[in-house]
């Protein structure tokens, strides 16, 4: 699908989010794939496909299949199945009160979001197991620090401080974000350190960039934290306002559906658009590479003068 304009980058993700296509079968990806090579690479297009056929090809490999490693990934950890996930983790999150929940809440958001960031990666680069597993404490520590030590500070609040009631509801986006930093930081490492595989307009290699690795990490550092921010903001300082409703005050039971309902449209609305403002496919002008791409040229013998490369999820 193109990724030209923000809107058609936003459908695609949106897209990409539909759960239907987390449930598709091995036979049906290779049949998707299959369709796709015979009619978009150099065979000859089939007349009898309609583009219907295509769209809905091109829908479920970019849902299912990894554009760098070429591989299936793992049913949990696709982005079409990233609502019902993170509906149950958020709402745990936003609604998790004293010490153990918010210990236990954290702990298994993090567990999810290391297991989806890894799945999800640039794959220039292959990961071992031990900075898997450094990326999922330290992200881990960091979200469970930030959300014990947030309400330690928020208890010594003097009561009555309307405030501090509203504080303690932004508490898990803090938690969320300082965490996200760390764990693609330290996930994803290598894309700065050691830089990620560039190719030309060709498809061809030319290199490996580490400044190409920071706009990655970077970008998908920004395009989580502004996911999380309308999921982990909005619904919680709603549900504050609501909870000291009448309505509400006699009907505790609907305080989760509730919550529950507003956690699942806002990451349905939050993550296209969000995630839509970077390209998947991503562009740089070789003149802000290292000036080892500088002059190179193509296999034509043309000046290159922007690559491209996988940015991640």
């Amino acid at each position: 699908m193109d990724e030209g304009t923000y809107w058609a980058r936003v459908q695609r993700i949106f897209n990409m989010m539909d759960i239907r296509t987390a449930f598709v079968t091995d036979a049906q990806v290779d049949q998707a794939l299959q369709l796709l090579k015979a009619n978009e690479g150099k065979g000859v297009p089939d007349p009898a496909v309609s583009p219907e056929q295509l769209e809905v090809a091109r829908k479920i490999k970019d849902a299912v299949v990894h554009p760098d490693t070429g591989e299936k990934i793992f049913l949990p950890l696709r982005l079409s199945f990233i609502i019902p996930c993170n509906l149950v983790l958020d709402t745990l999150m936003i609604s998790a009160r004293g010490l153990k929940q918010n210990v236990a809440a954290q702990w298994l958001n993090q567990t999810y979001n290391c297991l989806h960031y890894y799945a999800n990666r640039n794959a220039s680069n292959q990961e071992g197991v031990r900075k898997i597993f450094e990326a999922y404490v330290g992200a881990t520590a960091s979200s469970v620090g930030a959300a014990v030590g947030l309400h330690a500070v928020l208890d010594k609040v003097p009561p009555g401080n309307r405030w501090a009631g509203i504080a303690r509801r932004l508490v898990p986006f803090c938690a969320v974000a300082s965490a996200d930093v760390l764990n693609l930081g330290i996930t994803r490492r290598d894309e700065f350190l050691e830089g990620i595989k560039v190719f030309d307009d060709n498809g061809d290699v030319i290199g490996q960039s580490r400044l190409a690795g920071v706009r990655a990490v970077s970008a998908c550092t920004a395009g989580r934290i502004f996911a999380a921010a309308p999921i982990l903001v909005i619904p919680p300082l709603v549900m504050h306002r609501l909870e000291r409703t009448v309505f509400y005050t006699k009907h505790p039971a609907l305080r989760i559906p509730t919550l529950m309902a507003m956690v699942g449209a806002s990451i349905q609305i939050s993550v296209p658009l969000s995630f839509g403002i970077f390209k998947q496919q991503a562009s740089v002008s070789v003149a802000k590479l290292e000036d080892s791409f500088h002059n190179r040229v193509n296999r034509f013998g043309q000046p290159v003068t922007q690559v491209f490369y996988n940015k991640g999820v």
